[in-house]
């Protein structure tokens, strides 16, 4: 299994197709597998890279402080490892969050950005959120924190029509001590996230994208992100939340990859 000594940890990443390199950025506690969709896509048109961020996957899970900044220092490591010079960067979620301060200290290494139900800080209610979702992880479990999360991120018609693989997915939640801890300290580092008066820097083409229903990021967090990016494009999808990537799969695949390809 390819791993990159990054940062004093090692990263676990795999790389799909050719081209262009694209580097994918998860969400909070997530893995290589929650861009399986996207991977067969975009690796059409570019060299895809994706990884798991330190704390989840099987890349290392380190007991100590997080930031997002030290995230975006390791992907900046990984594709220095890779000797990777310049890419389009994708993130969503914390993945989002993780591309801000990538592109912020190293933008030479930017080409081209999309920020998916990312903001530039966390307001009170989403900082609950993460709180709530801590205690659960600590109290009951992973798997009642990613049901919650369902819960939370999706309509009850896309919940209904999926719930088999729902159910399937949600045997697969690893429970043990270096996961909870793993997801514990990305947790904390996407509550201390703030780059309000950096993001103002990014001069690279921006595109942001929110589902107008996100109860975890909200809306407007994401609207003053794209007021703050120079330049900035922004789409909102009507009628979904937080997981808009997949309940719009198609609409949002072919708008990234317009955004991409472009010019």
């Amino acid at each position: 299994m390819p791993y990159a000594r990054v940062n004093g940890i090692k990263i676990y990443y795999e790389t799909y197709g050719e081209g262009h390199p694209l580097v994918l950025i998860g969400g909070l506690g997530s893995e290589i597998q929650s861009w399986a969709t996207q991977i067969p896509i975009y690796s059409k048109h570019f060299q895809v890279i994706v990884f798991d961020n330190r704390g989840a996957g099987k890349s290392d899970k380190p007991d100590i402080p997080y930031t997002i900044e030290l995230m975006a220092d390791d992907t900046a490591g990984l594709l220095d490892a890779l000797g990777v010079e310049s890419a389009f960067v994708v993130g969503k979620s914390m993945g989002g969050m993780i591309g801000q301060w990538l592109t912020i200290k190293y933008p030479e290494k930017v080409k081209k950005l999309v920020l998916g139900c990312a903001s530039a800080y966390r307001d009170e209610v989403g900082n609950e959120i993460l709180r709530m979702g801590r205690e659960t992880a600590t109290k009951i479990g992973m798997k009642a924190v990613w049901l919650t999360a369902i819960f939370w991120g999706y309509t009850r018609e896309y919940i209904e029509r999926n719930l088999s693989s729902i159910k399937e997915a949600l045997a697969k939640v690893p429970e043990n001590p270096e996961a909870l801890t793993g997801y514990i300290r990305q947790s904390l580092a996407c509550e201390g996230h703030n780059t309000t008066d950096l993001v103002g820097k990014i001069k690279c083409p921006t595109l942001v994208m929110q589902g107008e229903q996100d109860l975890i990021v909200s809306p407007k967090r994401s609207l003053e992100l794209a007021d703050l990016i120079p330049g900035a494009e922004l789409k909102i999808f009507n009628g979904v939340g937080h997981g808009f990537w997949r309940e719009r799969q198609e609409e949002v695949d072919r708008l990234v990859l317009d955004f991409l390809l472009k010019d």
